[in-house]
């Protein structure tokens, strides 16, 4: 008795692997969905024996890394890994127009604008025009038009100076001569009507006359 149990034991598990072993064949043979061929089939088997050691040190069920096996297998053949360049940040940008978001959803703010430089290619076309004669009357008033003459703006200056001179010293003289005829006309009519006849400035005169 003792000794019969280990050999059913073992044939037990081996029983057990037999069938893990068929029900990952089937999938094998199935492959997702996928053909496959024989040649995949009996190499799957053969890396049974590798499957069972992996599962020894990972401490996973043998079942359990043949079917990540297979997974990675069907990944492997079906997915192809593409490296894209990063360029959303120009993209963004493009649509944008060139403006700075604090958030994703917040309204454009600060609008970058671009500099347009002018970058000319091409030498400017000069087109002929019209002969010009120096000694022409048409070309010596053009040019006396927009020219200064020193000696000329001096002499306006100074021409312009002597008249308001004149006006103030006319308008000084003829200030002062009417009053010299304001003077006569007073002393003319304190000879005629005496010295209390104009009371507004008698005072004055008393003391003009103490003064005497």
């Amino acid at each position: 008795m003792g000794s019969g149990s280990p050999a059913n034991s073992s044939s037990s598990d081996e029983d057990g692997d037999t069938e893990w072993r068929a029900a990952i064949d089937s999938i094998a043979s199935v492959g997702f969905g996928l053909p496959q061929s024989n040649g995949t089939a009996t190499r799957e088997s053969r890396d049974a024996h590798t499957g069972e050691e992996a599962s020894q040190k990972s401490g996973l069920k043998l079942y359990q890394v043949k079917a990540q096996k297979l997974l990675d297998e069907h990944l492997r053949k079906n997915l192809e890994v593409v490296r894209m360049p990063d360029l959303h940040i120009n993209q963004d940008s493009s649509l944008d127009g060139g403006v700075i978001r604090l958030f994703s959803s917040a309204p454009p703010g600060i609008t970058l604008k671009e500099d347009l430089k002018i970058v000319q290619n091409k030498r400017p076309r000069i087109l002929p025009g019209e002969e010009t004669d120096e000694k022409s009357k048409k070309f010596k008033r053009q040019i006396s038009s927009v020219t200064v003459d020193g000696t000329q703006v001096i002499a306006l200056a100074k021409e312009a100076y002597e008249k308001s001179l004149a006006r103030y010293k006319a308008k000084e003289a003829a200030a002062k001569e009417k009053a010299k005829r304001e003077d006569e006309r007073v002393a003319e009519l304190k000879k005629i009507r005496g010295e209390m006849w104009l009371p507004s400035i008698a005072k004055q005169m008393q003391e003009e006359a103490r003064r005497k």
